[in-house]
């Protein structure tokens, strides 16, 4: 189908304006332990990537960066239509205004860029000379990748891209009062459906900045399609006190109520603010095991599916988190992970094929049906060339042309718009 729609679900427009670095400096600091034992007991992780080729995945993926989310976003499909190839590389991927990918032709390609909230109001700089705590804003933050959007419809009104920004969310950040004002502010006219979040797109370009909503087809709607919550910046999805807990049950329920879909951070590293052992604990897929006990019909994406990349000290299963996932899904019918990042490495799809055909027959057909794509560009650039590549690499993968097309285009549909295939009906939304 040429109007089908290739959705890349788990992606960033991060810029170097976003993170609130110092409180990141701060556990590197004070936590230095911590560091070199998940740097040990995972050497081809982040290590490698940061002091390897004299530091190039590090600086191209600031290159990246160091422009604004609507620069990334065109820098993102002109990668794809070939305009950064260099001598030897295969032909572009996106061509007469479509993507190629396996034998099919995608009319669009859908961006799901989330929004992180790196506020972090306890953060202190009491020990250096400007003491003032640090902020990184997420209503700035929001802004700028809205922003972003419209400069892209502006730009390239006849544009290959769709983007659809998740809202990131931070309990610990918010009173149970000011949590719920911002979730009715910023997804309160939240719909399901692919024609409500096309119109909105499609409208844009007329977006100002003192707007929560833009005027569209289906009347003023909310601009975000999706919820980003990310453990080891100190989320608890289920906290033991009870101040805490009825801040994430706030958040939960009015997500399951609405159906809004959530992706959460589940590798074993990243962007950490807090302890190894609380962001462990916090990030665990078995974390959200009573959460979804009283909100069985939410609609989750673990991210990465769980992937470890430390070494266990103890004898343990290899793949504890995608084991935990995987009953997730079986058990509960709004369950979804996704792939984002581990396809870096080729070898990864090879694992991932074994692991599947280890499944019994249900579990596995209940997985290839919650399976999704995603990318984690600009952070995949830390370990591999570019977009285009990891596109490249998820093509030649050995799975078969079928589940691809699940993972890339029907899955992500349904878990974003709880429908079906997808067409784009029009290429000028």
């Amino acid at each position: 189908m040429e109007n089908s729609i290739f959705f890349d679900v788990h992606c960033h427009a991060l810029t170097l304006s976003h993170p609130n670095f110092l409180p990141f400096v701060e556990t590197l600091r004070t936590r230095r332990s911590e560091i070199i034992y998940s740097q040990l007991r995972s050497p081809n992780f982040l290590a490698r990537a940061l002091f390897s080729n004299r530091g190039g995945g590090l600086r191209n993926m600031l290159a990246v960066m160091d422009n604004s989310p609507g620069v990334i976003f065109e820098l993102m499909e002109d990668d794809l239509k070939g305009l950064y190839a260099k001598e030897g590389d295969p032909p572009p991927l996106a061509q007469d205004g479509a993507l190629h990918m396996s034998g099919r032709r995608y009319g669009a390609v859908a961006l799901c860029p989330l929004i992180m909230d790196f506020d972090d109001p306890g953060a202190s700089g009491a020990d250096v000379y400007y003491s003032r705590a640090p902020e990184a804003s997420i209503g700035a933050q929001m802004r700028d990748i809205l922003i972003g959007v419209r400069q892209y419809r502006r730009s390239r009104p006849d544009g290959m891209l769709r983007i659809f920004p998740f809202l990131g969310v931070n309990t610990r950040n918010h009173s149970p009062e000011s949590l719920g004002l911002f979730l009715a502010r910023h997804l309160g006219g939240w719909r399901p459906g692919w024609e409500r979040a096309s119109s909105v797109f499609g409208a844009m370009g007329g977006y100002s900045s003192n707007q929560n909503s833009v005027p569209c087809d289906t009347g003023s709607e909310c601009l975000f399609a999706g919820i980003k919550v990310y453990p080891p910046l100190g989320f608890d999805p289920w906290p033991e006190d009870e101040a805490e807990r009825e801040k994430v049950e706030i958040l939960f329920g009015f997500c399951e109520e609405r159906g809004i879909p959530i992706v959460t951070h589940c590798d074993d590293h990243g962007f950490r603010v807090v302890s190894m052992g609380d962001a462990l604990t916090f990030t665990a897929p078995s974390r959200y095991r009573a959460v979804l006990e009283l909100f069985p019909k939410l609609k989750i994406d673990f991210a990465h599916f769980g992937r470890q990349y430390t070494t266990k000290l103890r004898l343990r299963a290899p793949h504890d988190w995608f084991d935990e996932i995987v009953e997730l899904i079986d058990a509960y019918p709004n369950v979804y992970a996704d792939i984002a990042f581990n396809g870096v490495e080729p070898e990864y799809y090879e694992r991932l094929v074994e692991a599947l055909a280890a499944l019994p027959d249900p579990a596995r057909e209940k997985v290839e049906a919650r399976l999704l794509f995603g990318s984690d560009f600009v952070v995949n650039l830390l370990k591999i060339r570019s977009y285009a590549d990891y596109y490249r690499i998820f093509d030649a993968s050995p799975l078969d042309a079928a589940l691809r097309s699940r993972l890339c285009s029907e899955n992500p549909a349904r878990f974003l718009f709880e429908g079906g295939r997808v067409a784009d009906p029009d290429r000028s939304v």
